[in-house]
């Protein structure tokens, strides 16, 4: 999540201050229209799915799928997911979904973090990055509470120290250009080296973590703050190292990127509901359903639900751009 936090800051950033930037109004009917409208529909869909299929927990699946589908999940669930802004259990339903609850909280706020990364110089909002998530760790040290404890739960305060990751993708945003430049100094040789010892740190950090750090809850802050350096390195040479851009930009990969958050919204919900549909019976047959089933699923959502959401959003919002457009000229 923290390299989607990150993606998130880094691309708002450059919407925020594009040439066609948006008001705060049409920024948030966007967002509304991206973000909140397939999470209700992922919402919708995984109780329904919930209430069709659900008999009972299964015994060969293991505490986290009899966690996100149990008994006793009702009405009053759905509802506080609907609404998301008083702390729920968001591990329930669709497991997934947390995320974007701290994303469509800190969208509110994004265009006022924006202006002050843009506006502020660099030291300053890596301090602001670091005091927030420090905030965040004092907090839940002295209740002794790892930071995805409280997430899962819908609580205010892990928005602050997620917000300290936005604060970094819009970083890079704003010095893009420095960044590119500076970079384009180094021998792709080198370059390649520094992007496998990111994807490495990226990859192996809970390991290592693991191993390292006993205490629960400065291990679970201890992965963000080790893997963000990674996730800054994957940012910043995704903007400068033309190889590497060359392969995110494969017509394969464009296209996962395309449907990567329908897939990311609706995996849960078919392994879910096609383990309930089976039962206790077909364990591994229903598995490779599962997996067969994800990708078309999330190529169904992405045409039906979430395409449609951004066309929304922008003709939502067209007319106030285009009368900017004509005062402008």
């Amino acid at each position: 999540m923290i390299l989607f936090f990150a993606l998130s800051g880094f691309a708002l950033t450059l919407q925020i201050t594009g040439d066609n930037r948006p008001s705060f109004g049409e920024f948030i009917v966007k967002r509304v229209c991206r973000i909140y409208i397939p999470y209700l529909v992922a919402v919708l869909a995984a109780y329904a799915a919930y209430c069709a299929l659900y008999r009972s927990d299964l015994s060969w699946t293991g505490e986290w799928v009899n966690q996100a589908w149990h008994a006793g999940i009702d009405g009053h669930d759905l509802l506080n997911h609907i609404v998301f802004l008083i702390p729920f259990s968001n591990c329930t339903l669709d497991p997934v979904l947390w995320s974007l609850v701290y994303e469509m909280r800190i969208s509110l706020l994004f265009p006022i973090l924006a202006v002050v990364v843009c506006t502020m110089p660099i030291w300053f909002s890596v301090a602001l990055s670091a005091c927030l998530s420090l905030a965040a760790f004092g907090y839940y040290h002295d209740l002794h509470r790892t930071i995805m404890d409280a997430s899962i739960q819908g609580e205010w305060i892990p928005t602050i120290h997620y917000i300290s990751i936005f604060v970094l993708g819009a970083a890079i945003a704003r010095y893009r250009e420095v960044i590119t430049s500076k970079l384009a100094a180094f021998s792709p040789r080198w370059l390649f080296c520094a992007l496998a010892i990111c994807l490495a740190l990226y990859g192996l950090v809970n390991s290592v973590t693991r191993h390292l750090i006993s205490d629960d809850v400065l291990r679970s802050f201890a992965d963000d703050w080790v893997v963000l350096p990674a996730v800054a390195g994957i940012l910043m040479l995704a903007i400068s190292f033309d190889r590497f851009a060359t392969i995110l930009t494969a017509r394969p990969l464009v296209f996962l990127g395309q449907i990567s958050f329908s897939l990311y919204l609706l995996h849960c919900i078919v392994l879910l509901g096609v383990l309930h549909y089976f039962g206790e019976t077909y364990q591994r047959i229903s598995l490779l359903i599962a997996a067969v089933l994800i990708l078309p699923v999330g190529i169904a959502g992405y045409y039906a639900v979430e395409k449609p959401s951004i066309r929304l959003g922008r003709y939502l919002t067209r007319g106030k751009q285009r009368g900017r457009a004509t005062l402008g000229a």
